[in-house]
């Protein structure tokens, strides 16, 4: 049984490239909204829900899993380490597949390791401040901004993500909620409607729409702060799913 660890597009393509070589296939999501999405385009097995350690280990014993394919978000950092951890204790093999992340050797674009520091580098800047993170640890970066009149956090559109940002004292005049993807022009049409001066988003690779957000930035003369990805030294990484799909073969 090979259980794949999803939640974006990319573990979509993977898992129904993997159902065509092994039928034994169970796609992890942690949300509804990953749930549905999956659902439209995956036949095989979902399970749906956030699992710590201990919840994947009992679950990867009960299944009993062979292989795992964590196919996460980049910044998952928790997901992979609870993965590679029970791999490593139940003696499984683990395979990481990594998507490309984007050059940002560009005028204009600050790198940085933490949320935290993005909200302390944007705080020092002036102007209103344009947030593509997602609703996940985006607290730690609001909390470093005095002037919260100055954020627009552009999120999904779901109930979930809106409330925490209310939690966290944000209100309607700093939500953007709205499904992407969205293009070069939709990126600078939205920079020039709420008068945008600082981007702040993740290398989030081609999938996740930072080239896009990053040109439009550079033809919009924006100020980009990106958070690095999480520093995690992963065994068995592939960058592209045809090395995943060739190395498979090879094993199962």
């Amino acid at each position: 049984m090979i259980l794949v660890l999803g939640g974006t597009s990319d573990s979509l393509i993977l898992a129904n490239e993997l159902i065509k070589l092994h039928k034994n296939i169970i796609l992890s999501v942690a949300t509804e909204y990953g749930n549905e999405a999956a659902s439209k385009s995956f036949s095989g097995n979902i399970i749906c829900g956030r699992m710590g350690y201990e919840e994947l280990k009992a679950f990867m014993i009960e299944e009993r899993i062979g292989y795992i394919v964590d196919a996460t978000h980049p910044y998952a950092y928790l997901v992979s380490q609870n993965a590679i951890a029970a791999a490593n204790d139940l003696g499984l093999n683990y395979i990481r597949y990594e998507r490309p992340g984007i050059k940002t050797e560009t005028n204009g674009v600050l790198c940085c390791d933490s949320f935290e520091e993005a909200g302390k580098i944007a705080d020092a800047m002036e102007g209103n401040i344009l947030i593509t993170t997602g609703s996940k640890e985006i607290e730690k970066l609001v909390c470093n901004i005095k002037d919260k009149n100055r954020i627009k956090a552009r999120i999904l559109s779901t109930s979930e993500s809106i409330i925490k940002l209310e939690n966290i004292g944000l209100n309607a005049e700093n939500i953007i909620a709205m499904k992407g993807p969205f293009s070069q022009e939709m990126n600078r049409v939205m920079f020039a409607d709420y008068k945008i001066k600082i981007l702040i988003c993740k290398d989030s690779g081609k999938q996740g729409g930072t080239e896009e957000k990053l040109a439009a930035a550079q033809k919009s003369n924006i100020h980009v702060i990106v958070i690095g990805r999480p520093k995690i030294v992963y065994p068995n990484m592939f960058n592209s799913i045809d090395e995943i799909m060739d190395y498979l073969k090879e094993i199962i």
